[in-house]
């Protein structure tokens, strides 16, 4: 009853998805590590280490889209955590590099994964904000309060479903209170 060549085809066919996506997961690891190593960079203050890791994530972003070759690759869960790691590491290195976030399509990713990777930028802003406090650059964390407080904007005024980036809304929330704290008492203390 079962066409023989039709099993065949179909068996190919699972192989072929179940070798992209153990590709796909193994070059997603190497785009997470040069996220680290990139915000780790910047954490330092080493903008010209960070200008070569940017570099590299980028060669790693590309490797890894190629290996995504298909819808199915692309839906892959491990697809999708690299690329919102890599818009977090590159939106952050432009908002110390440039002063600016750079948009979905200059990142080249969808709606869902470009907020999921602001959302976690809004971690590293805060820890930056933290250091900025720490060794006295007040104006500097007040810049980085407002760019979450935009970011916090931005996700409250649309309309999210109860998936993974409503969830991390929450964190954003919390980053931005945390920021706020930190500008309210260096106000207090008269330092701004």
């Amino acid at each position: 009853m079962l066409d023989r060549r039709e099993y065949a085809s179909i068996r190919r066919d699972l192989d072929a998805l179940s070798r992209g996506k153990i590709e796909v997961m193994k070059q997603s690891r190497e785009v997470v590590k040069a996220s680290k190593e990139l915000i780790y960079s910047i954490h330092r203050g080493d903008m010209k280490a960070a200008k070569a890791f940017l570099q590299k994530i980028r060669s790693e972003r590309a490797k890894l889209d190629r290996l995504a070759s298909t819808p199915r690759l692309k839906a892959y869960n491990p697809y999708s955590n690299g690329v919102q790691e890599y818009v977090e590491a590159v939106a952050y290195y432009h908002v110390m590099a440039v002063g600016r976030i750079p948009t979905r399509g200059e990142l080249k990713c969808e709606s869902e994964t470009y907020l999921s990777g602001l959302s976690d930028l809004t971690g590293e802003l805060m820890r930056k904000g933290v250091d900025d406090m720490i060794h006295e650059r007040y104006s500097h964390a007040v810049l980085l309060k407002a760019t979450v407080e935009e970011i916090y904007g931005l996700i409250l005024s649309l309309d999210l479903d109860g998936g993974e980036t409503r969830k991390k809304s929450d964190a954003v929330k919390w980053n931005l209170a945390k920021l706020e704290d930190l500008v309210y008492d260096a106000k207090i203390r008269g330092k701004i």
